[in-house]
């Protein structure tokens, strides 16, 4: 059984204005996730993101503002875990600060502080700056997973500068461990199981065997990932997809850790290149879960006109259906360049 890349392919007519009102059709295409069924529609529109805003000034205000990110305000202003589950209060790896969230989205829930630089352009999100918040973001996630046996979901998430829904400029992760998978994660077990149960094999082993084998989403490895363009995007525009080799991400060696911040880097500069400054970022991990791969999605988010409107409407917000207005396969040459 080979993995399903399902889609309609359809059409709307209009007498077009802009070709003084002849008869024109335009293309629509709705894919549908090939492992959790999810459905997405795809167009393929001459878009061009407006200019990156001039952002000094942004961070000039928001300097002037606390953030208790920045040196000398983190021990005062940020609390600590509790001595059973963290004796030190404060997880610390390299230039990274692991705290508790204050704001808890699950029964762990922390934020990884990326290094003292209340700001860091997209340009300069590379390998060895990810590399510390990466690792303490994992060794945090192990910590918990050690603690408390009813733990099984965790998840590393990032919200990279206002467009993604970031309130903090100073860069952090979030990380949050708990017994209950989130609906995406939900839907990727269930997916994944399905597929293992209907005697298909491992759906992970295969959708990177096809991918490779086809070329038009396959963009390479990292030591033990592989990255891609998803097949169904979640955003207005293609985001990347990271599959891991391993089974949980609490078994990842430093060196792995290490392959993991330059794929992502490679994506990370591909968004720089292109003028955009801003994504989320979510790595998804369940315990236990023998039909599981640990994977990490990647989506771009903007302001989609000068005019400051949001890339996410009614479709994505009560719908929940994405819509993405360029194809994977037309931007894969561009971000292979990156690999």
């Amino acid at each position: 059984m080979t993995v399903q890349f399902r889609s309609i392919q359809t059409f709307t007519e209009i007498h077009n204005p802009m070709k003084d009102f002849s008869l024109d059709r335009i293309p629509l295409e709705i894919r549908f996730d090939p492992l959790t069924g999810r459905s997405t529609r795809v167009f393929d529109l001459p878009y061009t993101p407006p200019p990156r805003p001039d952002l000094e000034d942004a961070t000039a205000r928001s300097r002037e503002k606390f953030c208790p990110f920045c040196p000398g305000n983190v021990e005062k202003a940020t609390p600590r875990f509790p001595v059973a589950l963290l004796a030190e209060g404060r997880l610390r790896e390299g230039s990274a600060i692991v705290v508790p969230n204050l704001l808890p989205l699950d029964k762990y829930a922390a934020v990884c502080v990326m290094g003292e630089d209340h700001y860091i352009p997209i340009e300069e999100l590379k390998a060895p700056v990810l590399y510390d918040s990466l690792t303490a973001s994992v060794r945090f996630a192990e910590r918990v997973l050690d603690f408390d046996p009813w733990v099984r979901a965790c998840s590393v998430n990032w919200n990279f500068m206002p467009p993604a829904g970031s309130s903090i400029m100073h860069p952090h992760l979030q990380i949050n461990c708990g017994p209950a998978a989130t609906n995406e994660l939900r839907a990727q077990l269930e997916g994944s199981l399905h597929y293992a149960a209907s005697g298909f094999g491992d759906f992970w082993d295969d959708y990177i065997a096809q991918e490779k084998s086809a070329g038009d989403r396959y963009l390479g490895r990292s030591g033990p990932f592989s990255w891609f363009l998803a097949y169904a995007p979640r955003g207005f525009l293609p985001d990347a997809w990271g599959i891991f080799d391993r089974r949980d991400i609490t078994s990842l060696t430093r060196i792995e850790i290490e392959d993991f911040a330059e794929g992502l880097s490679h994506i990370i500069s591909y968004f720089a290149a292109e003028g955009l400054y801003s994504f989320n970022m979510a790595l998804f991990s369940f315990r236990g879960a023998s039909s599981f791969r640990p994977n990490v999605r990647i989506s771009p988010r903007l302001l989609t006109r000068e005019a400051g409107n949001s890339d996410h409407t009614y479709l994505q917000a009560l719908h929940r259906e994405p819509y993405c207005v360029k194809t994977p396969e037309s931007v894969s040459a561009r971000i292979k360049k990156f690999f």
